[in-house]
């Protein structure tokens, strides 16, 4: 007989019939012999003939890349010992080396949380959370939609690792310059708004730092690294209050880009 906790609670795991019945008495209810039809807590009998208990059943099943596997399956059940998709080829074993993380369908995979770092292309729910972030959620709540996370530190903590992955950043912009592209925002409209804030302010600090962001934007600062600025980036440091400036019919009609 072999045991596992989770969470405090001891989970057993017995090599055959004679192993269970002597731990819980003769008159025990049998063991189901096809673990695909038991239900939450049912005692199963494993295709490698161990006797294992289903914590928990599930009979609905998704995956970000909607693969075969998943698709052709009727759920999935949890083990002490893994986690088994429930179709006719599944092999469920009670062997506790070959599944190092009980929470996957994977017998390979230790940790998952190492794929968020590893992966190149972003998931469905991480384009999902980019574009949330594009339309003004906070990351923590753009977390909580995109991955339905109840659990407010959670998403903050996890929305956080998302924010330094290349290839989520990479999503925000793109979904910002499509969202720019279609208000008709690029690169000369937001040089031409920080000229009329530079010559119409009417306040030098404002003028000045205006006049800052347009030196950066063409490299006149004399900086020797070159720096990626998006649209949005270069109107960075000003206030609401001071963009409407740029704005004005009349700041507008009064300076005029050729």
């Amino acid at each position: 007989m072999k045991h596992k906790s989770i969470k405090g609670i001891r989970h057993l795991v017995f090599a055959d019939l004679k192993e269970y019945y002597n731990h819980f008495g003769n008159q025990a209810k049998p063991p189901l012999e096809d673990w695909k039809e038991g239900k939450e807590l049912d005692w199963v009998i494993a295709d490698d003939g161990g006797i294992i208990q289903l914590l928990k059943v599930s009979h609905k099943i998704s995956h970000p890349n909607d693969r075969p596997n998943y698709k052709l399956s009727k759920g999935w059940c949890r083990t002490v010992v893994g986690t088994f998709l429930i179709k006719d080829k599944t092999y469920m074993d009670t062997d506790f080396d070959k599944h190092p993380n009980r929470y996957t369908f994977s017998t390979k995979i230790k940790n998952t949380n190492s794929r968020v770092y590893k992966r190149e292309k972003a998931t469905r729910k991480e384009k999902e959370f980019a574009t949330h972030i594009v339309t003004g959620e906070s990351a923590v709540k753009a977390y909580m939609k995109s991955f339905k996370e109840d659990n407010e530190d959670k998403a903050t903590k996890k929305a956080a690792v998302l924010l330094k992955q290349r290839r989520v950043m990479s999503e925000i912009e793109a979904s910002a310059l499509e969202v720019a592209k279609e208000l008709g925002i690029d690169h000369r409209y937001i040089l031409r708004s920080l000229k009329i804030l530079a010559e119409n302010a009417g306040d030098d600090n404002i003028q000045l730092q205006a006049v800052k962001e347009l030196g950066k934007a063409i490299g006149t600062l004399g900086q020797t690294k070159k720096i990626e600025t998006g649209v949005v980036g270069l109107f960075q440091g000003f206030s609401q209050d001071q963009l409407e400036v740029a704005t004005r019919p009349s700041l507008t009609e009064k300076t005029e880009v050729k």
